[in-house]
């Protein structure tokens, strides 16, 4: 059976390899936060190796934060995807905010958003004019949302994630670890995407994750290349950064008059 890794990574390969990658809950591109490259290598002993805290309790403390998720990938059909999911979050004032941009390498475009604020989500599909609204009462687990974006918990020490020094990200210090070696058995997931576990060839794999002090994953890059077995190449990147913990505030969106006034008539 497989581990919760590989799960992970096969749904991912499989969404490449399918050419069906499409759209989640996001911003528009934002500025996602990139580390800086100011790396100070060094050695860890095992009492510093990889570790992750409890996410949810150390995000639910802080208060608040902002997580940017992006991927952009090319199928095995030539077709490139981009997805963008962006969720704000301030806890304590009970509202979030939720935007997710899909894009297949074009100019065409899909946004979707979610605002909740006072116990009501207000929803918005489509941009201008074009735009639909619709609110209901109720929440959605915009933590539980957010952390399920991660992909750091589904690798485990046995992964050899290697320490490569420490450095800083939207102001915090972090440690850097880096995969760049996928299992037997991710290979063979992607195989089974492909529709061949026998002869899919997963041709390069990089992961990278940032850990902060209270083990939070503050950054996450990690990309994937292969070919099917008729030489058609495939790829994907993905990024997730956690940023604004403890700091982010959630205003109303520019639409939500709108929203509101839809929704009344």
């Amino acid at each position: 059976m497989y581990s919760s890794r590989t799960l992970s990574l096969f749904v991912v390969v499989m969404v490449v390899l399918a050419g069906c990658a499409s759209g989640g809950d996001v911003a528009p591109n934002g500025d996602a936060e990139t580390p800086s490259g100011e790396t100070v290598d060094g050695d860890r002993d095992d009492a510093e190796a990889f570790s992750l805290g409890d996410t949810e309790q150390t995000l639910r403390e802080a208060g608040s934060f902002t997580v940017t998720w992006q991927y952009t990938g090319v199928d095995r059909n030539g077709i490139e995807t981009d997805v963008t999911r962006e969720f704000y979050a301030d806890l304590g004032a009970e509202r979030s905010h939720t935007v997710i941009a899909t894009g297949d390498g074009g100019d065409d475009s899909v946004t979707s958003e979610q605002f909740v604020a006072n116990g009501v989500t207000y929803a918005r599909t489509g941009s201008g004019d074009a735009a639909s609204y619709a609110v209901y009462e109720g929440t959605t687990d915009v933590v539980g949302t957010a952390i399920a974006l991660s992909q750091a918990r589904a690798y485990g020490a046995d992964d050899d994630l290697a320490y490569r020094g420490s450095e800083t990200f939207d102001g915090v210090a972090v440690d850097r670890y880096e995969l760049s070696a996928a299992s037997s058995a991710i290979i063979r997931a992607g195989g089974v995407a492909a529709g061949s576990a026998d002869e899919f060839e997963l041709t390069d794999f990089e992961y990278t994750v940032l850990v902060d002090g209270d083990g939070l994953s503050r950054y996450e890059a990690w990309s994937f290349a292969g070919r099917t077995p008729e030489g058609e190449t495939v790829s994907g990147e993905w990024t997730y950064s956690l940023t604004g913990v403890g700091s982010t505030t959630v205003p109303d969106p520019e639409w939500l008059a709108d929203a509101q006034a839809q929704v009344a008539n």
